[in-house]
C-alpha cells in the first residue's frame, strides 16, 4: 500500500513539475547552450537506465561478471550503429543490431 502511494505521489509531482516548467519556461526562451544540451538529455537518461540494469545491485563489479559480456557486446554494437547512422537517425537500427548480437551469441553459445 505505501509503495503505491509513494509511486502515485512521485507521478503527480513529476507531472506537475513538467507542466510548470513547460508553461513557465518555454524552450525558445532558454539560452542556446541549454537548448543544445536538451538534445542529449534523452540518450543520457537511456544510458543511465541501461547501466543501472546491467550493473544491478552489484555495482561496477558486475561489469566483470562473465554473464554481462554478451550484453556489453550488444551495447557496443548498438552504439557503433547509432554513431554511424547519426546523420539520418533511425532509432530502430541500434536496437535491431543489439538484438541481432544477442541472438547470434545465444546460437553460438
Amino acid at each position: 500500500m505505501t509503495t503505491t502511494v509513494v509511486l502515485l505521489a512521485a507521478a503527480v509531482a513529476t507531472s506537475a513539475l513538467r507542466t510548470v516548467l513547460v508553461t513557465v519556461v518555454p524552450a525558445h526562451r532558454l539560452p542556446a547552450a541549454a537548448r543544445r544540451a536538451l538534445g542529449h538529455l534523452a540518450p543520457a537518461a537511456l544510458v543511465a537506465l541501461v547501466a543501472a540494469a546491467v550493473a544491478g545491485r552489484r555495482g561496477p563489479a558486475a561489469l566483470l561478471h562473465p554473464g554481462t559480456v554478451p550484453v556489453l557486446a550488444a551495447l557496443a554494437v548498438a552504439a557503433l550503429v547509432a554513431w554511424r547512422t547519426r546523420r539520418r537517425p533511425r532509432p530502430a537500427l541500434p536496437i535491431l543490431a543489439a538484438v541481432a548480437v544477442m541472438i547470434i551469441w545465444e546460437v553460438l553459445s
